[in-house]
């Protein structure tokens, strides 16, 4: 911080402190300065500082005290140093400034002299107008026998200056707020603006939906007529069939009295009628093709680890219905087929390029040599079979395998307390529900050599141990999965 000037009063006459004391005192009308409507009088005219669009002070080449004036106590002190002394301000200068000129000790006539007649400042050598003459002025208020006359006449003249200074930054203040005015406004018409143009967007897009949504719900009354017209269609086949059956089945009551080949094939007629009806218990209640192929996909990987499949053997899948799984091995590569009872399934197994063929599985079994099949499956059939048919579905399996092929019998499982007790029953050609562990029984007890129960989608690593069951609360039993699947390997080459 520069040095305080030490120069002393100097020695003036009386006319002359009165013509500086005349000096300082504002005209009349100077008072009247008033801020209306972005107009000033008075000293509210001085024209105002100019700031660029960082707030830092325009260069000038002349400064006044006024231009000090109109700023608050930081950025004069901060200014009068830039000005004065060419340089930044240090912390050492405002801690001396600010407290002073906040609390009225020092005025800006002060802190410019101070500076300004400091070794610094005399060899920036700047000149500001009235500066010297307003710091006589302030020097004679202080002096004991002069200030005691003057001092209220320059006091006056210092609180018009304060009033004066207090309309420069009330103008200042004005003009950055009206510029920041301006810019806000223009923000927001530019906002405004884009608004306008989201909303045309925004009316355009709506109403290309609405042309979409009118159109789409026409399609839709279109389809739900459609589909009103084929639901009736529908419900009159359906009778139709239904009238049909029971006039196939009045007819092989007589043909039975009569006796003969007709009366045989009449009974096959029998034996099939309700061939489409399991068709739509199936689709009701089984689930759609597409879930089935989903939950089945899980066996794949495990398939193509049977040695005779990896050797490009055959799978014959048992009961294959709809064909989910045969369409599953054949876009795997694995060569198979299947077989049905069931005709209208077969049929349309058929009809997606399947090899199916229909008859009794266990029948068929019979038919084949020992060892020609690699694998044979069964979906959802072995809880369809009389104890004795289900031993000797095992058997003929356990025969017609080559060494080290393997079954694959999936069924409902009753450890799930809701199968068990509710869903199994859905089906009414079911015989009762077999738990785990009897399938796994009965491949040990038919010899094959390795038996395993899959409950979970890891249980078909089969270099991993089964995840098993073993309920810790009654909670557990509605945990587990609907269905499960037995996979016992015929003993031969691992």
């Amino acid at each position: 911080m520069p040095d305080q000037t030490s120069q002393t009063t100097p020695a003036l006459d009386i006319d002359a402190i009165l013509a500086l004391v005349r000096a300082e005192l504002p005209p009349v009308e100077e008072h009247a300065g008033e801020i209306a409507g972005g107009g000033q009088r008075g000293r509210a005219h001085v024209p105002l500082l100019d700031f660029d669009e960082d707030g830092a002070v325009l260069e000038r080449d002349t400064w006044r005290i006024e231009d000090f004036e109109a700023l608050d106590e930081e950025d004069l002190v901060r200014l009068a140093y830039a000005v004065v002394l060419g340089r930044a301000v240090d912390d050492s200068g405002l801690a001396h400034f600010l407290p002073a000129l906040r609390e009225g000790h020092v005025s800006v006539v002060g802190i410019l002299c101070s500076l300004r007649f400091s070794a610094e400042g005399e060899a920036r050598g700047l000149q500001i107008p009235g500066l010297k003459r307003a710091w006589y002025l302030e020097r004679l208020a202080r002096a004991p026998l002069v200030g005691r006359v003057f001092g209220p006449l320059l006091r006056t003249a210092r609180r018009s200056r304060e009033i004066g200074r207090l309309h420069r930054r009330i103008a200042a203040a004005d003009k950055r707020s009206r510029a920041q005015r301006a810019a806000l406004m223009r923000d927001i018409n530019a906002s405004l603006t884009g608004a306008r143009r989201s909303f045309v967007l925004v009316e355009n897009e709506l109403a290309r939906t609405d042309a979409l949504a009118h159109e789409g719900l026409a399609t839709a009354r279109r389809g739900l007529d459609g589909l009103e017209n084929a639901a009736v269609e529908l419900a009159a086949a359906r009778r139709m069939v239904a009238d049909q059956t029971m006039r196939l089945a009045a007819l092989v009551d007589r043909a039975g009295d009569i006796g003969g080949e007709g009366a045989n094939a009449l009974a096959a007629l029998d034996d099939h009628n309700l061939d489409a009806l399991y068709v739509a218990f199936e689709n009701r209640f089984r689930g759609s093709t597409a879930e089935i192929g989903e939950r089945q996909a899980r066996y794949l990987d495990m398939m193509r680890l049977i040695e005779p499949v990896a050797a490009g053997g055959t799978v014959l899948d048992v009961g294959c219905g709809r064909g989910e799984w045969l369409a599953l091995l054949k876009a795997g590569n694995i060569d198979a087929r299947g077989i049905d009872t069931n005709v209208a399934m077969a049929e349309q197994a058929r009809g997606q390029g399947l090899d199916v063929t229909e008859g009794d599985a266990i029948a068929h079994l019979r038919t084949l040599p020992d060892g020609s099949l690699a694998a044979i499956t069964a979906f959802h059939v072995v809880e369809h079979l009389p104890f004795r048919a289900l031993v000797a579905l095992f058997d003929e399996a356990l025969r017609v395998l080559a060494p080290g092929g393997a079954v694959l019998f999936e069924t409902p499982n009753p450890e799930n307390l809701v199968v068990g007790a509710c869903t199994f029953n859905y089906d009414p050609t079911h015989m009762k529900p077999l738990p785990p562990d009897l399938l796994r029984f009965l491949a040990e007890a038919r010899g094959y050599g390795e038996a395993r129960i899959i409950r979970t989608p890891d249980d078909c690593l089969l270099d991993r141990p089964e995840s098993g069951f073993a309920p810790a609360e009654i909670n557990d039993w509605f945990r587990q999965p609907p269905d499960y699947a037995l996979f016992a390997r015929k003993h031969g080459p691992a």
